[in-house]
């Protein structure tokens, strides 16, 4: 016999386990009297499946679920610590259990180490110590799981925590810069407006409205809705809007961009931006004068150029441009307030993008690089 009878009864452990979702357990054994022992004793607590020949279980574990396995360790076609051995490199966490009745003491260190058992009992096994190592096994591999299922929520929640602290750290610092700016405006504001108080007042209007416009876009954590955009559509739509100033001063504007270029980013600023640029462009070029709008692909980033022939700017008005309210009025479009390009940069920065300007000289034309 395998089994002798235990000094106690566990029939209300047996009754408790019952309750319970059923363990699948694997039994391997070339004795199939042993196997319909073990099958007797254990079916009504666990989901019980036997092979008399251990190169069949493979096979049933890859296809089915398994929590533990009992396997003899003196079988003909193979050791049982082998068997286990194969099995832990797929599947780790099942429990092994290993009876032998046979085996000396090396081979227990062996089978121990080379199959990762959980187990190793001697044949006849105590009926009451197999079923308790069987309870403990399961509840050990159960603990490993949760430990495992806890440690990567752990890893996912400190991932994510290192993500929100970046993206908080990144909110911060843009407030700053933003507060900062704000602040490094007031003195230019009250200058600014100085010179414009005495302006008729349907200019004080359209500054106000303007001025509503800016502060509201500076004083923000501006929310730019990305998609695919066609450039070329957009600046098409801009010179239709534009073909009767153009018209006005001759001026030759020219669309190189290829139909198949799509930047990622909000549609309404995109037109803002392209608009303001072309504009600008159209307000300080002389009659008969050229503007070019261009694209080139940088990586995965996008270049868009906008070049005029105009009367460009000197390297010292240049970090002006786009800084509100410091650009003196005979160097800005008399009929405007200097404020567009620095809106355009906020709209840049919001897209991550890059936007700059360049000139030879004065009279000499300009060009404004925009990098989305």
């Amino acid at each position: 016999m395998l089994i002798t009878l235990p000094p106690v009864t566990r029939t209300k452990k047996i009754m408790a386990t019952e309750k319970k979702q059923k363990a699948s357990l694997v039994i391997v054994d070339d004795e199939q009297t042993i196997l319909t022992e073990l099958e007797i004793l254990l079916c009504r607590s666990y989901d019980v499946h036997t092979f008399i020949n251990p190169e069949d279980v493979e096979g049933f574990i890859e296809k089915n679920h398994v929590d533990l396995i009992i396997c003899d360790e003196m079988m003909p076609e193979m050791r049982g610590s082998e068997l286990l051995e194969r099995i832990h490199k797929t599947q780790p966490d099942i429990c092994k259990i290993v009876l032998s009745g046979q085996a000396e003491k090396r081979d227990i260190v062996k089978a121990v180490n080379e199959g990762h058992i959980y187990s190793f009992l001697f044949k006849p096994v105590n009926r009451e110590q197999l079923l308790n190592v069987i309870e403990n096994g399961l509840e050990s591999r159960m603990m490993k799981l949760l430990l495992e299922e806890q440690n990567r929520q752990l890893k996912d929640l400190n991932e994510n925590l290192e993500q929100k602290v970046i993206e908080r750290t990144e909110q911060l610092v843009k407030a700053h810069k933003r507060l900062d700016q704000l602040d490094d405006n007031k003195m230019s504001f009250l200058i600014y407006l100085s010179g414009e108080i005495n302006s008729p007042l349907d200019r004080l209007k359209k500054l106000a409205e303007i001025l509503i416009t800016y502060f509201g876009i500076a004083g923000s954590d501006l929310s730019v809705s990305k998609q695919p955009v066609r450039v070329k559509e957009i600046v098409d739509t801009i010179i239709a809007d534009k073909a009767y100033k153009i018209s006005t001063k001759q001026i030759v504007v020219e669309n190189r961009i290829n139909d198949a270029v799509v930047i990622n980013g909000d549609p309404g600023y995109l037109q803002f931006l392209l608009a303001t640029l072309i504009d600008n462009g159209l307000v300080f070029s002389e009659s008969g004068g050229t503007v070019v709008i261009e694209a080139a692909a940088e990586g995965e980033k996008t270049r868009l150029t906008v070049s005029d022939t105009g009367r460009g700017f000197s390297s010292e008005d240049r970090d002006l441009l786009f800084k509100p309210f410091v650009l003196p009025p005979e160097k800005r479009n008399p009929d405007g307030f200097g404020l567009n390009l620095a809106q355009a940069k906020i709209i840049v920065d919001a897209h991550d993008g890059d936007l700059t300007a360049e000139s030879p000289g004065s009279g000499q034309g300009a060009t404004f690089t925009l990098t989305l």
